[in-house]
């Protein structure tokens, strides 16, 4: 989903600051003009209040919140989280704040929050896509870049390859982001071997370097290393091919070699 450019945010909030900060002032030195022979107190006391009952005016009250999210985040539930509602002045809406607000939500990726003077807030959600499920002790969504955002819920979709040989220390600083960078070169994997028989199942990482592999149609380990998929991929297929009808004899692929496939026989 494209979001509105940070820059167009800024320059509409920048022009909405400006005109409160002009509305303010000139409220403000009208009405202390008026009691300066008077009294002070009273003079800056009329003039927050003049100030407040202006910002407050229903002419400023939201009527329109508009929000343009995915399937996982509904737009009652993000209105909910933002604590917006009808009838709300648009000077008292804080766009930072509600962006937080929204951000803890295990599904939101990114947040943009803006107001449009003089009735309307928009709230614009790009949601996280699971491009898999890791294993560690329970199941957790992963999503293209490599988080691990969310456990995977009852009834929730589960057709993913599973990350495995992943440890809870993998993802701890100084190791998470090494561990995030591999988790992002499995999933490549998985987008170039495409679809049945080869697509995948399981994607296992190995303690140092480089993967398995276990594809859906073959009872086969794809011993894979790392990179350079497309090469390992071809010569794969052209390994399968010659094997075609006894495939079941096949246990162990292995194309870490260059220009080779290493194959490993299953016991009889």
């Amino acid at each position: 989903m494209k979001l509105f450019s940070s820059r167009d945010n800024k320059k509409a909030e920048a022009k909405g600051r400006y005109l409160r900060l002009v509305i303010e002032m000139l409220l403000g030195v009208g009405l202390a003009a008026l009691f300066v022979s008077i009294d002070w107190e009273g003079a800056i006391a009329a003039a927050l209040g003049a100030r407040d009952r202006f910002l407050d005016h229903e002419i400023f009250s939201v009527r329109e919140i508009k929000v343009k999210a995915g399937e996982k985040v509904g737009g009652s539930e993000i209105v909910a989280t933002a604590g917006l509602s009808d009838g709300i002045s648009i000077w008292r809406v804080n766009p930072q704040a509600i962006e937080k607000k929204i951000a803890r939500h295990p599904w939101v990726k990114r947040v943009l929050v803006r107001r449009e003077f003089p009735r309307r807030v928009v709230i614009e959600v790009e949601e996280r896509e699971a491009k898999a499920i890791a294993a560690l002790g329970k199941l957790y969504y992963v999503d293209g870049e490599g988080y691990i955002f969310k456990p995977v819920e009852a009834g929730e979709r589960t057709d993913y390859p599973l990350l495995t040989g992943i440890k809870p220390q993998d993802l701890q600083y100084p190791a998470g982001y090494a561990t995030r960078q591999r988790i992002q070169e499995a999933l490549r994997l998985n987008d170039a071997i495409g679809k049945e028989p080869f697509a995948l199942s399981e994607i296992r990482f190995l303690p140092r370097e480089g993967i398995v592999a276990y594809p859906v149609g073959y009872r086969i380990a794809l011993t894979m290393g790392s990179g350079d998929w497309e090469d390992k991929i071809k010569r794969l297929r052209k390994v399968i091919a010659l094997w075609k009808g006894s495939e079941e004899r096949l246990a162990v692929l292995d194309v870490r070699f260059r220009d080779q496939v290493v194959a490993r026989m299953r016991k009889s």
